[in-house]
Formats: structure tokens, sequence, C-alpha cells
């Protein structure tokens, strides 16, 4: 466990894709999410549900791939794990599961490229893998980027 989150640390914070932020938020499953610059090949996400009890305080980590990067979508995939840091203070463990996520943001107004629509879709099981669901999410979301020569 402690090496997963070690691996997830260094991976989101690597100099190459820790340049620029994203915020998202997802209405529907009141999620807020921060991510480095998504429209790099590799960026990181940190999820955090809201609207709940400080007890049941998730949060997931996740480094994810633009495997299709396109000037109005792109596509992405990633890996990550699901975490409870409340749960230690009850001697519980704090890894809630796992996960796998497919999905794309869309840049659908062209004078402001930087508005996203993200939505997702997150086949997820627990950390004993005996139990899952199927998570989908829709949301917006705002790529604060600069432009630089290369762009």
């Amino acid at each position: 466990m402690k090496r997963i989150l070690v691996i997830l640390i260094c991976i989101l914070t690597h100099k190459h894709i820790f340049a620029q932020v994203a915020i998202s938020y997802f209405p529907f499953q009141s999620i807020l999410s921060v991510s480095t610059n998504t429209d790099k090949r590799l960026f990181g996400d940190f999820k955090m549900e809201t609207n709940n009890f400080i007890s049941n305080f998730n949060m997931e980590f996740s480094p994810k791939f633009n495997f299709k990067r396109m000037e109005k979508v792109n596509y992405y995939s990633g890996i990550g794990i699901s975490i409870n840091p409340i749960n230690s203070l009850e001697n519980l463990p704090i890894t809630n599961g796992y996960f796998i996520n497919f999905g794309m943001r869309a840049k659908p107004f062209e004078k402001l490229n930087s508005l996203q629509v993200v939505f997702e879709i997150s086949p997820y099981v627990n950390r004993e893998i005996n139990g899952g669901n199927l998570r989908t999410r829709i949301g917006i979301a705002w790529n604060f980027t600069r432009k630089t020569k290369s762009d």
C-alpha cells in the first residue's frame, strides 16, 4: 500500500506533468477533482467527495494517459486507488478499493478552449476484491494552462 502511494505521488509531482492545473466538478456525484494539465500525454488526478460526513472522507488518486488527443476532445484512461485517511483514526484500513477510468474531455467552445465537458466510466472494486460497481460521471472542468511557444 505504501509503495503504491509513493509511486502515485512521484507521478503526480513529476516536473513534466505538474506545470498547470485543471479543476473539475461532477455535480451529480458531488465530486471535486484537481488534475495536472489534462492536455498533456500523462497527467495526474486527485478526486475528493464533497457533501459527506468527515468519517466518510473518500479520496481518489490516479495517473492518467491521454491515448487520443485531438483539437476538440481528448480520450484518456488510468488506474487508481480510493482511500479514506480518516479510517486510520479508527484503526481501519485506509484503502477503500481500486478502479480503472475511461474518459473523455470535450472542448465544445472555440473561444473558451479551457472549458471542458468531462465524461467518465469507471469500474470499481473494493479492497477485498469481492464486490464493486460500474461508476459513471459527467461534469465540467476548467484547464488553467499557460500558452508556450510550442503550443
